[in-house]
């Protein structure tokens, strides 16, 4: 629409030379991109992102009761994926999501800190596989 009222007297072939083109370079077969060819910006396209999808709450759900304890963990887990580097969702997964110095979850965003504890394997080696190390909450 931008390019048809602005160039009311040009043809189509004339702006779609002038405005559409492969202007992303991370995509070299996406030739419909819309945007300025001298300076290079250019739009960004919806079907370039991955959808996701949330985890919808389970019908009056809270996550004070007791019994539904695991569900929120498991929700909390699922979303902890996206907001932790590979590392350290490894780290939690082993530990349950469970920290370690005062038993309650890691999942309830508090700041984290590594700790490591070493192990009877390699004293004072700083690899990932030999020594323990924990994630504790701060807060």
């Amino acid at each position: 629409m931008y390019a048809k009222r602005t160039h009311r007297n040009k043809s189509d072939s004339w702006r779609k030379a002038k405005y559409w083109g492969n202007l992303n370079l991370d995509r070299p077969f996406d030739r419909w991109v819309f945007g300025n060819k001298q300076t290079g910006a250019y739009l960004l396209k919806f079907s370039w992102f991955k959808v996701e999808r949330h985890i919808l709450v389970r019908g009056k759900s809270s996550p004070d009761d007791p019994k539904l304890r695991d569900y929120w963990i498991k929700r909390q887990a699922a979303k902890t994926k996206s907001e932790l580097i590979k590392s350290r969702q490894k780290i939690a997964q082993r530990q349950q999501y469970v920290c370690p110095v005062c038993g309650e979850s890691l999942l309830n965003d508090d700041q984290l800190i590594r700790n490591r504890i070493e192990g009877k394997f390699g004293e004072g080696k700083r690899k990932y596989g030999l020594n323990l190390i924990k994630l504790i909450r701060l807060g």
